[in-house]
């Protein structure tokens, strides 16, 4: 199963249309916010991939990631970030986190060039099918 942490719901959407029309058998669990998605990693739920936005008002996809590293039962799960974040600093943060996959995002207002951000997540969806 693939938990999908964002508070953009068209981004949420995106990623399950995507997911269900290239992996039609994986399952996907969604949160819209980080405390929502905290809550679910903690359950007894086993996700083979979480897929976190960082940087809406709602979601720190970093603190996310710091959780579930810090969870000996869950620390190993792939964990990708989606991000508007392009500074060397945001970049070694999420490094040091040890994060899976940091995936930028272009800003809100632009449009998303679907083709190389899907791209860009198949192997990691891959790896898990």
């Amino acid at each position: 199963m693939i938990l999908i942490i964002s508070f953009y719901r068209s981004l949420q959407k995106d990623l399950e249309a995507y997911l269900k029309a290239n992996f039609p058998d994986i399952e996907i669990d969604k949160a819209y916010y980080d405390v929502e998605g905290i809550k679910k990693i903690d359950s007894d739920i086993t996700y083979e991939l979480i897929i976190s936005d960082w940087d809406s008002g709602y979601v720190d996809g970093l603190k996310i990631l710091k959780k579930v590293r810090e969870n000996p039962v869950i620390k190993e799960t792939p964990f990708v970030i989606l991000t508007e974040k392009q500074d060397k600093e945001s970049v070694l943060a999420c490094v040091k986190a040890a994060v899976t996959g940091y995936i930028m995002k272009p800003a809100l207002s632009q449009t998303i060039d679907e083709k190389t951000f899907y791209e860009k997540l198949r192997p990691f969806i891959e790896k898990i099918t």
